[in-house]
């Protein structure tokens, strides 16, 4: 390890540097606050072994600001036998341990054994926060449309700020519990659980002991203890999605968790200390709800603390084309196709649908596609009737004197002279004709016009 020693001892300094040594460790010295602040910016210690009285800085003062300044380098307090209760103090501002002066050598060998375990677990934690976050950026598209780009920068200021309540706005499909997964595995929580509730899924019955758990005996069916889901996400997050449909009665004891950090369970009565962050969101105009009486107006301000709004589908077609390719990969290694990439004019035409469904009724559509195509490679024609909102013509009418006969000989002159004249604009070219795009593309394949 690299061991930084702050003590305005020089015998300390003469005692300790090469015993550390002997042991394997690399060492730095510093004899004040002042000095020690700025050799751990230099040095970048493992452990920091920390004197509380030095003529610059009280010991605590200089705790807080390493706490601050270096939040996964541990700190060990060195103190005269009349301070434990200091040293105490200094173990709740987060030392992780404390020795006794004048050191015993055994002892420091004992707490630097612990140090150096407890090292290897933040160092472990740290890789596995980067990796759930580079798997969670791996497996999810970061779009990049203008609009998204302010969503991205919120979620980014949510996930620093992980004690703040969080609260997601959105229609229906519009990656909503995409965003409350990302809020959470950029944050310093994701090495921690994220647990989700639908809180329209259940009834108001079992709500509250999914919640909050319950007591051996709280009802008829309490054989035993259960503990809730605020207690499985310990440390993590909780996301509550469509959190208006959540019962009244629910909502009081969800605010009181919320104000308190503390809960009981249904027929208990020991207090139980929690560290969640909550991730709320909803489809709904609270606001609107709260003043009909249907949601908390104190819960709507508790949770609308940092609102992130998610901006429909409809509104960022350069967002259409990226998660088309995003889903049509996707849906090819979970269907077991091998296909040739998207063609451009599939990519047209899903960005001339508004997508009421957003986000969530274009990957069915894909997926739907994928399963669906015969051949190598999807086509206009592989994509379902209702997304394109048309019904398959049996005739062309005539704009500008072209001809109304129906299925007549001269349908392919007329459709060509009608792209010729449109430019080879497909929408364009169909609008004039008065047909659906997929109708014009059926008959262009027909009479193998491209």
């Amino acid at each position: 390890m690299k061991i930084l020693l702050i003590d305005d001892e020089k015998s300390m300094h003469v005692a300790l540097a090469p015993f550390l040594k002997d042991l394997g460790h690399e060492t730095a010295s510093a004899y004040t606050g002042a000095e020690g602040r700025q050799m751990a910016r230099d040095f970048k210690p493992d452990l920091i072994l920390l004197d509380l009285y030095l003529p610059d800085l009280n010991g605590l003062e200089i705790l807080a600001k390493f706490r601050v300044d270096h939040p996964n380098v541990g700190v060990v307090i060195m103190t005269a036998a009349a301070a434990i209760k200091t040293a105490v103090e200094a173990i709740k501002a987060g030392a992780e341990d404390y020795l006794q002066k004048p050191l015993n050598l055994d002892d420091l060998q004992i707490v630097l054994a612990r140090s150096g375990e407890k090292m290897g677990l933040r160092k472990e934690v740290a890789v596995l926060k980067r990796y759930l976050q580079d798997q969670f950026a791996h497996e999810y598209l970061f779009l990049s449309d203008p609009a998204m780009a302010q969503v991205y920068e919120k979620i980014e200021q949510l996930a620093k700020l992980d004690k703040v309540t969080a609260l997601i706005l959105g229609e229906t499909g519009t990656g909503k519990e995409h965003a409350a997964k990302l809020i959470h595995y950029l944050s310093p929580r994701a090495s921690k659980p994220f647990i989700e509730l639908h809180c329209g899924a259940l009834p108001e019955s079992l709500m509250e002991s999914e919640l909050f758990g319950y007591e051996a005996g709280a009802f008829t069916d309490a054989r035993k203890q259960k503990p809730g889901l605020f207690e499985a996400a310990q440390g993590g997050s909780l996301f509550l999605d469509e959190v208006g449909e959540m019962p009244l009665s629910t909502q009081t004891k969800l605010l009181k968790v919320l104000e308190d950090h503390k809960l009981r369970h249904l027929g208990g009565i020991k207090e139980i200390s929690l560290d969640v962050r909550i991730i709320a969101a909803t489809n709904r105009d609270l606001e609107r709800e709260t003043k009909e009486g249907k949601f908390r107006a104190d819960l709507y301000y508790r949770l609308n603390v940092i609102p992130l709004k998610l901006p429909p589908l409809r509104s960022r077609p350069n967002d259409v084309a990226e998660l088309a390719h995003f889903f049509w990969r996707e849906a090819c290694q979970a269907f077991d196709k091998k296909l040739d990439s998207l063609p451009p004019e599939v990519i047209r035409e899903l960005q001339a649908y508004p997508w009421p469904g957003n986000v969530r009724e274009l990957k069915n559509a894909i997926n739907r596609m994928v399963i669906n195509t015969r051949g190598p490679q999807i086509s206009v024609g592989d994509i379902p009737d209702e997304i394109m909102m048309l019904e398959e013509e049996g005739l062309l009418p005539t704009p500008e004197g072209i001809d109304t006969e129906p299925s007549s000989p001269d349908e392919k002159t007329r459709i060509e002279k009608a792209l010729q004249e449109m430019k080879w604009n497909k929408s364009k070219t169909a609008e004039l004709l008065g047909i659906s795009r997929k109708t014009l593309f059926n008959k262009m394949k027909k009479y193998a016009l491209s």
